[in-house]
């Protein structure tokens, strides 16, 4: 008997997620045990935020391990949620989850830093790390662009086609990573390459996350339910998370994201299981 589409996306997802952790752990360890080796990592500008940056940072900074270490923590909690996220589901069919399990799966790909850091690391291809930036970006727009569509679907977006929809997202994702321009000159800290064109990246980034925000608090009116805007929260906790985990690189900012996503995680499954288990109809999510 053939396992249905969604099991097997899942099942793929979840095992790249595996892999991706994996191979980050590796390079984190040979970063710190091949102490030389890390050494061009110590003097890289640091983004501190959108349109900041800072100068070369102080020799023997340890940002960039910093921040390998906070995705592979980001991806362990990633895991848990996407195993309850399934368990939820599997109770019923309400299409918010998939999408808030793309957003989960999405956060994987951010242990390509860990390539592009031995790729700079070793005076390797600057080609090959720029695919793996734009990997991550992909990945960053499929996480964002999921959480728009799990917030049409909470003010009853009709279209049910899971799968169909899933490819648009990764499609429109890839093409937005693949026309951003890179600053081929400049590696960051965070381990990727300088956007060329911020501006446009940053806006999409803003007005994609309220609107976000936005379409799951209007379900609060639409469905005159407030439970919705502890949902609102909840995703809003997410996306605050996703900013600290990309352009952080303090271990103190880092925890602030990696608390944050967990708070999100927590905050948007409570919600979605109270909300759905009282209606009585999964499905209608």
């Amino acid at each position: 008997m053939r396992a249905p589409a969604g099991t097997v996306a899942y099942a793929a997802a979840f095992a790249l997620t595996i892999l991706l952790f994996a191979g980050a752990a590796v390079g984190l360890v040979l970063l710190i045990v091949l102490h030389d080796a890390a050494a061009p990592l110590r003097s890289l500008p640091v983004n501190t935020w959108w349109f900041r940056y800072a100068s070369a940072a102080e020799q023997g900074s340890q940002g960039s391990l910093w921040c390998i270490g906070a995705v592979l923590a980001a991806v362990c909690i990633c895991i848990v949620g996407s195993l309850r996220s399934s368990a939820l589901y599997r109770k019923g069919s309400s299409i918010i989850l998939p999408f808030l399990m793309m957003f989960l799966f999405s956060l994987s790909l951010e242990c390509l830093r860990a390539g592009t850091a031995l790729l700079y690391a070793a005076d390797g291809s600057i080609a090959a790390s720029l695919v793996l930036t734009r990997i991550i970006y992909w990945g960053r727009f499929v996480g964002l662009l999921s959480l728009l569509c799990a917030g049409l679907y909470c003010i009853e977006l009709k279209y049910r086609r899971f799968l169909v929809l899933a490819g648009v997202v990764f499609l429109v994702s890839f093409a937005m990573a693949a026309y951003i321009p890179m600053d081929r000159t400049i590696f960051l800290e965070q381990l990727t390459w300088k956007l060329g064109d911020e501006q446009s990246v940053w806006f999409v980034n803003t007005v994609i996350g309220i609107l976000s925000v936005m379409t799951v608090g209007a379900a609060s009116l639409s469905r005159r339910d407030k439970r919705y805007l502890w949902l609102a929260f909840g995703l809003g906790l997410l996306l605050v998370a996703r900013e600290f985990l990309f352009f952080a690189v303090h271990p103190l900012l880092l925890g602030v994201g990696l608390v944050s996503l967990s708070g999100g995680i927590l905050l948007c499954l409570r919600t979605l299981s109270v909300i759905y288990r009282q209606v009585g109809d999964l499905a209608a999510g």
